[in-house]
């Protein structure tokens, strides 16, 4: 009765004002959080995201009502993802968060339309892939929890060579597509060019945590591992080199970030997984600040000549997605150049020689667009048509949340080499209750 009551209470409360909607959603987050589940790392780092998503809705209607309802029912289906012992639970979980991302891209425009369409129907592929390796594993070990499986597997008991293999390669193939580790991200730049930002900002964060946080709980086999690392880091650098639009820009550069992240997942060792973790952390804070730009700033097509000359009337503004994306680069000394630093000393100490050289020569690539996009910021001039549309266009005003979300990640950007053995020792002490 008491579960019931606060149910009905939050959603009495959504009703009254869109502010008090948002504000017995978080706390509605806080309560599934502490009483439905324990701490666990994943589920903090989702609170964080999901969070910072309900900041940015604004007054519109359906960012009142529709929206934080779907929003909400994806963070539950997460959460209960990180909380799963059995593979019918994952599954039912994945197809729960799933179905409500596809309703909220397809929102909007005809290209909101198509964007959810694709990720519909990639969607279900991968799902039915996670099936059918979940149902080679079942049928094998006659049970659905990941324990029992694992301890049949590593008894003395003759097993089928190739269907366990072939199992965990599909749900790994599955898990790849959800994570968007090429070479299954052929959906990721079109789902983020034509679905909503501030959907696409829930979509680039929640799941991913869900995700990593299930590959380590099930310790899938890493040697599968290896080819998603390499297509990773290459496409992430090379496949941003042509683009003219922010958004898919964002989107090849959280394909190279996956690399990286998978790649101390597959050395498997203490040093690694930390640092995987620290870099996850901070791949969040940098993919939230970009998106809060990205709405920030009123563009008429999400096109890179449009942040031309940006520098000249909006001076702050382009010194934060300067320093952004000079840390999304690696250059030092912001934060994102000791996410990679970790990740790379962590490939030296485990000797992986060969991923470390083509790991630092992606990143070199990589590189390149970036700068392109500072040097649009602070050398680029505006053309006659981009001045046109700006003056024709409404401005666009930052209000206090989109401020105050842009300036906590700036701050965290800029100065975390002053002190970043506070998030070493916290997920340290979280990879100890792992092991």
């Amino acid at each position: 009765m008491f579960v019931l009551g606060g149910f009905l209470l939050s959603f009495v409360v959504l009703s009254l004002r869109y502010f008090l909607l948002k504000l017995s959603l978080f706390y509605l987050l806080l309560f599934f959080f502490f009483f439905f589940f324990k701490l666990e790392w994943g589920k903090l780092l989702v609170l964080i995201g999901s969070f910072a998503v309900f900041l940015l809705f604004g007054p519109k209607k359906e960012e009142q009502t529709d929206v934080p309802i779907l929003s909400l029912i994806i963070i539950f289906g997460v959460f209960c993802l990180i909380s799963s012992s059995n593979w019918l639970s994952i599954y039912l979980t994945i197809e729960l968060f799933t179905l409500c991302f596809f309703i909220l891209i397809a929102r909007g425009s005809g290209y909101s339309v198509e964007a959810g369409l694709k990720y519909f129907i990639l969607g279900a592929l991968s799902s039915g892939l996670f099936l059918f390796g979940c149902a080679l594993l079942c049928g094998i070990g006659a049970n659905i929890h990941f324990s029992h499986i694992e301890l049949l597997f590593n008894s003395k008991q003759i097993f089928s060579a190739v269907s366990i293999p072939i199992g965990y390669l599909l749900i790994i193939v599955a898990l790849f597509f959800k994570l968007s580790v090429a070479p299954f991200h052929m959906w990721v730049p079109d789902v983020y060019e034509g679905g909503p930002t501030k959907i696409i900002l829930l979509l680039a964060i929640v799941p991913k945590i869900g995700f990593f946080s299930l590959i380590i709980s099930i310790g899938l086999p890493v040697n599968f591992f290896f080819l998603g690392i390499l297509f990773s880091l290459f496409v992430g650098a090379l496949g941003a080199l042509n683009q003219t639009k922010i958004k898919r820009l964002l989107a090849y550069s959280g394909i190279g970030h996956m690399g990286f992240i998978l790649w101390g997942l597959e050395n498997g060792s203490f040093e690694s997984l930390q640092a995987s973790l620290v870099y996850l952390f901070i791949y969040i804070v940098k993919t939230i600040c970009a998106f809060s730009i990205i709405l920030s700033f009123n563009v008429y097509k999400n096109l890179l000549v449009e942040f031309s000359g940006l520098s000249r009337y909006l001076p702050f503004f382009s010194i934060t997605l300067g320093v952004l994306f000079f840390s999304i680069a690696g250059i030092p000394p912001f934060a994102g150049f000791f996410g990679k630093w970790f990740i790379l000393l962590s490939g030296i100490l485990s000797k992986s020689y060969f991923i470390f050289f083509f790991a630092v020569f992606c990143s070199v690539i990589a590189g390149v667009y970036y700068i392109r996009i500072i040097k649009i910021l602070f050398f680029q001039k505006n053309s006659f048509l981009l001045i046109t549309i700006k003056v024709l266009k409404k401005e666009s005003k930052l209000n206090f949340k989109k401020v105050f979300l842009i300036g906590f990640c700036f701050y965290f950007i800029l100065f975390f080499f002053l002190s970043p053995h506070f998030l070493f020792f916290f997920f340290s002490q979280i990879i100890f209750d792992l092991f």
